[in-house]
């Protein structure tokens, strides 16, 4: 140990370090997910929907500890370049719940969505994004939106587009991007899951990756709905698939900018249709029909069950198990963290079980 002149400078030294150090882990990491990628752990994203806002805000808010963010999906374009509700008949805006979130230090990054009525609205994005004059005007009316009620950003969730509106959607995602920037908010922009630039379709073709990574604050890789309700019974996210998924992207763009998306519904799939069902139904089907879950060797759980007519039912779903499986792939890859679809009926044990795949939070406090 230092002794004479120099001892008292030495311990003077040594406080002031271990008061920074102290600071940074009282504030936790405010900058999780940034777009600098500076981080403590990675960044923990849940969605809201409209159409199960209280019981996904009750989720959120006893779990706030684990959240960086929330983005209750509330918005949708106007062909004209205005922001209306999602839906107007059934959307609530709550502001005293993003008052609590922001007081708690969570993030409020609303929706903005095409989703209309279970179908994605294409024309309409494609009326905007298309149109210069439409375009200036979308963007000059989200900017107000996330300004006037002083959200942290926006997500944009323009899904189902064609090939040709990949120039002016990049236009648009580049454009917004720099206005949101100068008004100090965050954008983030949700893409379809590809392993090459082409896809496998028009809506995989209209993002490009490469541009709208270099523009967003955050690309949510939506890595879900490998099956779908009308496709044959199966996962809805095989890990082997979603890695693949992943590996491609980061190819792509920055990997703190990435952040993989982790779908906590399932699908229960009878002659040819598949419904949605969301962890608590799963066991109250497996409480009723006595069925036996079985797990691929990746860990997906699924079962079969016949019902009171003699239909056969397949069921494929997500639990803890199956997501801690891809949330792996956040640190395996060093991704900027994870979004979860959708708060609300999911299989609780992922909040206690499987969130230190993104680093423990009373490791990584917020």
């Amino acid at each position: 140990m230092p002794t004479g002149p120099f001892a008292g400078l030495v311990a003077l030294l040594v406080f002031a370090a271990v008061l920074v150090f102290a600071l940074f882990l009282a504030r936790g990491n405010p900058l999780a997910g940034s777009p600098d990628g500076d981080g403590g752990r990675p960044t923990v994203i849940g969605y809201v929907p409209y159409w199960d806002q209280v019981r996904a805000f009750d989720v959120a808010t006893a779990h706030l500890h684990l959240f960086d963010e929330i983005s209750p999906v509330w918005y949708a374009p106007e062909p004209s370049g205005g922001v209306e509700l999602a839906d107007a008949e059934h959307t609530v805006v709550d502001p005293a719940a993003v008052a609590h979130l922001r007081a708690e230090g969570v993030r409020v990054v609303p929706t903005v969505t095409n989703l209309r009525s279970g179908e994605w609205d294409t024309e309409t994005v494609q009326s905007v994004v298309r149109d210069p004059d439409t375009r200036r005007a979308h963007i000059r009316e989200l900017v107000n939106l996330a300004v006037t009620e002083d959200y942290d950003g926006l997500d944009i969730d323009y899904e189902d587009l064609d090939a040709a509106d990949r120039e002016p959607f990049t236009e648009f995602v580049v454009d917004l991007a720099a206005a949101l920037h100068a008004e100090d908010k965050i954008l983030t922009v949700d893409v379809h899951p590809k392993t090459s630039e082409s896809g496998d379709d028009g809506r995989n073709q209209a993002q490009d990756f490469a541009a709208i990574g270099a523009a967003a604050d955050q690309v949510r890789l939506m890595t879900y709905d490998y099956s779908w309700d009308t496709s044959p019974p199966g996962p809805v996210a095989p890990a082997d698939w979603v890695e693949e998924v992943v590996a491609w992207t980061v190819t792509q763009i920055p990997a703190h900018k990435v952040i993989l998306g982790i779908d906590l519904l399932g699908y229960d799939w009878a002659d040819g249709h598949g419904e949605t069902v969301d962890h608590a139904q799963v066991q109250d089907l497996l409480a009723e029909h006595g069925s036996t879950v079985n797990r691929t060797d990746d860990g997906t759980p699924w079962f079969v069950y016949h019902d009171a007519g003699g239909t056969r039912h397949e069921v494929w779903f997500e639990d803890a198990e199956s997501a801690g499986a891809k949330l792996e792939l956040v640190a395996d890859y060093d991704l900027g963290g994870a979004f979860f679809w959708r708060l609300g009926g999911e299989d609780a044990a992922v909040w206690d079980d499987e969130m230190c795949h993104l680093g423990c939070p009373e490791q990584h406090p917020r």
